[in-house]
């Protein structure tokens, strides 16, 4: 039943009549859209007129061409003509990922001012057409899935005039691949989703005290020894939690494996962050060098179990490890030449410091240099400047190959953190818990913030997504706050910063974050991804007076068309009737 009323909303979509004003399945929603009446028919043979464009401009619309011709069936090519069927125009006056369309029963013109603003327009035009052409398949490859889909002769693109730019310039989505390994293809498929709706960040976290993910030539045991768990807590559907009973691993992406993402995603636009996580979160490195640890004669092993914070950390007063982190992080700018590097600096104990000598002496040679602040000896958080220190430490690795270091709010709102070395590092503070609170002393201190909230109103879209009979175990509780009502209506920037340029201007952007303790294989991430992910991206993307959350359960209820032809399971607790 659900099946036909799905196929009875996209053939309104496609079929509307000329003469009526129609519904355009458009997410995230444009800045500005006026809808007319008809449609133009793509013809069987067409040009795009790509007159004295940019070679990467023309890369763009040789990409459009192919998906066109590949999907429809509809010939096109490139031409100098000013009279061609899909003209684009360079203006210079346009933001760097703000584009103009116009779609009459004549024609199409768009414009934009860079590659990155034509690519979102394409995006838009093959967001707007029949489903299959932004699945990427043929009219007989859409019916192999969905019997009951139908492909006209020749593609339609309702009447349209779109001025759009987006909101904020970092859209994100995070992945963590250290408690649990997705393939290659699997993170290419994740990419294809956050290109549709116009993300244009895929933070890659990498590694974790269950799993490290990264090849580190210079220390081979890393993934030799830190890739592999002695088990692993899985978590199905329909089973539930279970143990694997044998070692999970060795499982890693190869310097090979990144580069072929990295390039996956350049064409999406997508630039790819990694995350290495350090001084905590790092016991998978401790288990294959524990001579960097605090106790290298202690026990150390890759953690089986899929949550916790542990107090096995990196000894930040040994020069040794301290160089050891440096040697990575070089490996990993290497690979990733992307503008950022994420080095966690979350939920890290410092109790194997107070216990450590070298820690100890480091700690006190640093407050008789003036280069921390002392706390004073009674102080249960005395040992966090170290922290800090170690966070600059990296920085000034990091900035020194012309690079920019991101850390989670905890750096900023952990008890006893330097506010002054973080505020010198020039970080970006990804803040999560408590949310609003970081970002709002990374702004005091002239810090740029993403908003990834934890709590109610959840951007941690790994959780459970509702709380009725039969749900999927996950984390959370599936409450309210979880649902995907509350997603869409959170605000990321409160009334009273947007009211406050002067901070307001530090609140860069949002982002999806997906951890995997409950979640091992790539069909349960997508389930629980889905629809939520457009939420987040629209909170992205378009204006916040923009948001209608009716309107938005119309345009999710038709994307599950587009979500059954991309094989993509999502939640139906929201499915327009």
């Amino acid at each position: 039943m659900k099946k036909i009323l799905l196929s009875i909303l996209f053939l309104i979509a496609v079929l509307v009549p000329a003469c009526a004003k129609q519904f355009v399945n458009i997410t995230p929603m444009p800045k500005q859209m006026e809808v007319g009446e008809g449609q133009y028919v793509l013809p069987k043979k067409f040009t795009v007129g790509a007159a004295r464009l940019a070679d990467s401009l023309k890369v763009e619309a040789q990409r459009f061409v192919d998906v066109i011709g590949e999907t429809t069936g509809c010939k096109g090519k490139l031409s100098k003509s000013k009279k061609a069927d899909i003209l684009m125009t360079v203006d210079e006056s346009l933001g760097y990922e703000a584009y103009k369309l116009s779609v009459t029963e004549k024609g199409i013109s768009i414009s934009a001012s860079s590659a990155r603003g034509f690519f979102y327009a394409f995006q838009t035009i093959k967001k707007i057409m029949p489903a299959n052409v932004m699945a990427e398949l043929n009219a007989e490859e859409a019916q192999k899935i969905l019997p009951w889909y139908k492909v006209e002769a020749q593609p339609v693109v309702p009447c349209v005039e779109i001025n759009d730019e987006p909101r904020f310039w970092y859209r994100g989505f995070m992945l963590d691949c250290g408690r649990h390994f997705f393939s290659v293809d699997d993170i290419k498929h994740i990419l294809d989703g956050m290109a549709i709706y116009k993300m244009n960040y895929f933070h890659w976290h990498l590694t974790e005290d269950q799993g490290w993910r990264f090849e580190v030539k210079k220390y081979p045991k890393l993934t030799e020894i830190g890739s592999v768990a002695s088990d692993c807590r899985m978590t199905d559907m329909e089973k539930g939690h279970y143990w694997l009973g044998k070692p999970y691993g060795p499982y890693f992406y190869t310097h090979e494996d990144c580069k072929e993402i990295i390039e996956y995603a350049r064409n999406l636009h997508i630039e790819v962050i990694p995350e290495i996580d350090m001084p905590g979160h790092i016991m998978s490195a401790l288990a294959a060098y524990p001579e960097f640890s605090c106790n290298p004669e202690g026990e150390h092993k890759v953690q089986t179990y899929q949550g916790g914070v542990w107090s096995d950390v990196l000894n930040v007063g040994d020069p040794k490890a301290v160089q050891f982190a440096r040697d990575v992080l070089t490996e990993v700018m290497d690979v990733f030449p992307g503008q950022y590097v994420h080095i966690g600096g979350d939920e890290c104990p410092t109790s194997a410091w107070e216990k450590n000598a070298q820690c100890q002496e480091h700690l006190n040679n640093l407050i008789k240099a003036g280069a921390i602040k002392d706390l004073g000896q009674d102080n249960k958080h005395r040992f966090r400047p170290l922290q800090s220190y170690f966070i600059k430490q990296m920085e000034q690795h990091i900035s020194a190959r012309g690079k920019k270091m991101i850390l989670w709010n905890e750096s900023v709102t952990a008890p006893g953190a330097d506010l002054n070395i973080i505020k010198s590092t020039g970080a970006t503070i990804f803040s999560w818990n408590p949310c609003q609170h970081g970002a709002e002393v990374a702004a005091k201190l002239g810090l740029n913030a993403v908003i990834t909230e934890w709590g109610p109103g959840c951007y941690y879209i790994n959780r459970k997504q509702h709380d009725g009979e039969g749900e999927p175990v996950a984390a959370g509780t599936g409450r309210k706050s979880d649902q995907l009502p509350a997603v869409y209506a959170y605000k990321p920037v409160p009334d009273k910063v947007m009211q406050d340029p002067e901070k307001s201007k530090y609140y860069i952007g949002v982002q999806a974050t997906f951890w995997t303790e409950h979640v091992s294989d790539i069909k349960y991430a997508d389930y629980l991804a889905f629809p939520r992910l457009l939420a987040v991206a629209e909170a992205a993307w378009s204006p916040e007076e923009k948001k209608d959350f009716e309107n938005f359960r119309t345009r999710f209820t038709a994307d599950t068309v587009l979500f059954d032809l991309t094989g993509r399971l999502y939640g139906k607790h929201f499915i327009a009737k």
